[in-house]
């Protein structure tokens, strides 16, 4: 494909095939985990966050391939989850800024795109580290920018760059020590390595298979309002469903009929009805197009516009207040001590799934003060939490807690009689105080800092270190325990999750309260999956 014949239509499908190829081999990028933890999402996160892009980039029309890949940008940052997320969300703005103003996708301006793309990447990281995706996309920029004056053609010349992409993925255990270790190469760098793939596929002619954008139920509208942010998101004011009795047209023509007169379609056939769902700004048309082919029963039209004001009239309403929090957690019983401890907005994630940028912005959204604290509880949230902070124009402080039990302790250190500032500080202070256990299961062989790990193992993780390894919960949570201790120990609370029963739980207590005599221990149903205890020592 040469100079020229790039236009919007394939900027669009240039996305979508980007996506369709990661979201075939996301399981490999997610089996790249270091840890052989059961929360091994970068491919999961990488492929919600390009399936985001995918769904702005094709709910609208663009006169140019800059306002396609702005969009693409745009959805991308809302749609980001997780640390990989995130980045793949700065990455496509980047691109987007680098192609703002050109009419053409030449060779060049593909290269000085991806430079920005990788600019925007490493800026977006407070200590970029050599040996991940930002490294993968980096060198891939700099070798297109060596290269794009010597050929016209854009397939050739993408080829080229997937070598090199393909290459640094290759050696990033030589610059990560951890990656060395266990044997595997960076999960971002390979899904970079898809997305890059991707895209040359489609170029080179291959089919793209269709994407599915993954529909859910039908909602009911005041559910759905939940979704918009602002008022002017709202792209569609009327939610407009129907069923067609009788209906004397397949699901699939009806689709094709009326899918580009709104967005947010559902159409479910069960025997000879169809129901349909569908926000657009020509309900009349399309009742009138459907009346042609049965009779209309169950009209239901709301004007999504004027009910968003009215339940923001009755937001407003709400007690104002100085200072509110918003905290990630995963679990109704931590859930619960987070509510207890004064947070506002429990926003249900962690391990296994992210929220998105967009998740933390809605709960945003919901609170009404001065000031609003967010514990994302989660090392791989805070990049979507400050992305979240930066889009919003309200007061946030993102309080950088990465476990459960120091967003605990970060909320017992607020006072409320001082400024936002001074409790950032003491804050973050008194999370760093406590020592954060986890004890969960091993979801495939590996070697990390020299032990031999097997599928299935218990193994016990001490801020972000494996100190334990065997196969009952019991054995490596005492083992786990002696390590965090210290003389200067004096409370140890134990968060046991939904795979753990009452009985064990309570069998764990007597055997800590052996080997911690002077301790104060808690027992709390934390309900948390995946993890049998989350264990925190101060």
């Amino acid at each position: 494909m040469r100079i020229g014949n790039v236009d919007v239509t394939l900027i669009k499908e240039f996305v979508m095939s980007m996506a369709n190829y990661l979201e075939k081999n996301k399981s490999v990028v997610d089996a790249l985990n270091v840890f052989p933890v059961p929360d091994g999402d970068t491919g999961t996160n990488m492929h919600l966050t390009i399936q985001a892009a995918v769904r702005e980039i094709t709910d609208a029309n663009f006169t140019d391939i800059s306002e396609a890949s702005k969009a693409a940008a745009n959805g991308s940052l809302l749609g980001a989850r997780g640390n990989s997320g995130v980045i793949v969300s700065q990455l496509l703005r980047g691109f987007s800024e680098g192609l703002k103003g050109n009419k053409e996708f030449t060779t060049k301006v593909f290269a000085e795109a991806l430079k920005s793309s990788s600019d925007m990447a490493y800026s977006a990281v407070m200590k970029p580290v050599e040996g991940t995706i930002l490294t993968v996309a980096r060198e891939s920029a700099e070798k297109a920018l060596e290269i794009y004056d010597k050929t016209d053609d854009v397939t050739e010349f993408l080829g080229i760059v997937i070598e090199q992409a393909k290459d640094a993925l290759r050696r990033t255990p030589e610059m990560l020590e951890v990656l060395k270790q266990s044997g595997v190469v960076d999960a971002g760098g390979q899904g970079y390595v898809f997305l890059l793939e991707g895209a040359y596929l489609y170029l080179k002619g291959e089919k793209i298979e269709d994407i599915i954008v993954e529909k859910t139920e039908i909602k009911e509208t005041s559910d759905e309002l939940n979704s918009f942010i602002r008022e002017e998101d709202i792209k569609f004011a009327y939610c407009t469903e129907f069923i067609i009795n009788r209906a004397d047209i397949s699901q699939a023509d009806l689709i094709k009929m009326i899918e580009k007169k709104g967005d947010s379609l559902v159409c479910i056939k069960n025997e000879d009805l169809i129901k349909v769902h569908i926000h657009t700004n020509e309900p009349g048309y399309i009742l009138h197009l459907a009346g042609k082919y049965g009779e209309l029963i169950n009209i239901k039209i709301d004007n999504m516009r004027k009910q968003f004001r009215d339940q923001r009239k009755l937001k407003i309403q709400r007690e104002h207040k100085k200072n509110s929090f918003i905290s990630i957690s995963m679990g109704e019983g931590i859930k619960k001590v987070f509510e207890d401890l004064g947070v506002e907005e429990v926003i249900s994630g962690g391990q296994t799934m992210n929220p998105s940028t967009e998740d933390i912005l809605r709960a945003v959204e919901s609170v009404y003060s001065d000031y609003i604290f967010i514990l994302p509880n989660n090392s791989n949230i805070i990049l979507a939490a400050n992305q979240a902070k930066e889009i919003s124009d309200k007061s946030i402080y993102v309080i950088p807690t990465k476990t459960i039990p120091q967003g605990i302790s970060a909320l017992l250190a607020f006072d409320d009689s001082v400024n936002p500032e001074i409790n950032v500080e003491a804050m973050t202070q008194a999370m760093e105080q406590v020592k954060t256990g986890l004890v969960t299961f091993a979801v495939r062989d590996t070697t990390v800092n020299e032990k031999e790990i097997k599928t299935g193992d218990i193994i016990a993780i001490h801020d972000g270190n494996i100190t334990a390894n065997g196969n009952d919960i019991t054995e490596q949570t005492i083992e786990l325990i002696n390590t965090m201790m210290d003389e200067d120990s004096s409370l140890i609370t134990l968060f046991y999750g939904s795979d753990v029963t009452d009985k064990d739980a309570e069998n764990l207590r007597s055997k800590v309260e052996e080997i911690a005599p002077d301790c104060d221990i808690e027992v709390i149903n934390g309900g948390q999956p995946l993890y049998f205890y989350i264990i925190s020592v101060e």
